[in-house]
């Protein structure tokens, strides 16, 4: 049992770790304000000029006791583990810019490597299958009361986050947290979902035949069949570099074929 979740909490840890020290020696220098406690912390600390790791320490408990109340039994291990490494990681890095000394001139290129740290801590902690804490906690509590999307609600709080933070600290906090913001989720993405290699193929053609010998004898390719009371769908997979050649040979075959294509990112056969 502790070997199959120990490799889950060195990810966590080792997640909270690389974004402590990316919120302490990148973001926080050049008070990019990019939504989540991070954000929240910077824009508080500039109004009352209390330290951003006390600020990020009390949100975290605040956010935590609210998920107790509001979430119970939905609340994660995680959550828990999280709401107590990060803080004290935050403490403990706190003054990394004593050590590591990073030039700041740049603020786009100090963005673009944030955002791409953002990127992958995030997509470790969901991969591993985690849900946010610190105020990532309150979108899941609005969705349980009132119906809001979780997507909607953590738009709306990192927006309302960014754009109090582009009020204090000027209009190009906004762009580059609309940068930071971009970059993080693209490759959070792209941790999670991994790189597309595969495309699959819905194909809705009276040359059902011919179609599917051509898949058979020059791609290796059995499609699936779907049958309503009109007509069959075909549907099939095919590694990416096959796709440009595939589709000027099924137009070739019918002129007036209909398809839809999309990535694919996992293929399994079940056993």
């Amino acid at each position: 049992m502790i070997k199959k979740y120990l490799p889950r909490y060195f990810f966590l840890t080792l997640a909270n770790l690389i974004a402590a020290i990316n919120f302490n020696l990148l973001a926080k220098p050049i008070n990019l304000v990019s939504g989540g406690t991070p954000g929240l912390s910077l824009v508080i600390s500039k109004i009352i000029n209390v330290s951003t790791s006390d600020i990020v320490t009390i949100i975290y408990i605040i956010t935590f006791i609210l998920s107790l109340i509001f979430l119970g039994k939905d609340v994660l291990i995680g959550i828990i583990f999280a709401s107590a490494i990060y803080p004290v990681f935050i403490y403990l890095t706190e003054d990394i810019t004593n050590i590591i000394m990073f030039n700041y001139t740049d603020v786009f290129l100090v963005t673009l490597i944030a955002g791409t740290l953002s990127g992958i801590t995030n997509g470790m902690i969901y991969k591993n299958g985690f849900a946010s804490s610190g105020i990532g906690v309150i979108a899941p509590i609005l969705n349980k009361y009132f119906k809001v999307s979780i997507s909607t609600a953590n738009f709306i709080i990192n927006a309302c986050i960014v754009l109090i933070g582009g009020y204090f600290f000027g209009f190009n906090i906004i762009l580059l947290a609309i940068c930071y913001i971009y970059i993080s989720s693209y490759i959070c993405n792209r941790i999670i979902l991994g790189a597309s290699t595969n495309k699959v193929m819905f194909i809705n053609s009276k040359e059902k035949d011919k179609i599917m010998q051509l898949l058979h004898e020059k791609y290796h390719i059995t499609a699936t069949v779907f049958n309503n009371d009109e007509n069959e769908l075909l549907m099939i997979v095919l590694k990416n570099y096959h796709y440009s050649t595939l589709k000027s040979e099924l137009k070739k075959i019918d002129n007036k074929i209909f398809f839809t294509t999309h990535n694919c990112y996992e293929v399994k056969k079940s056993t």
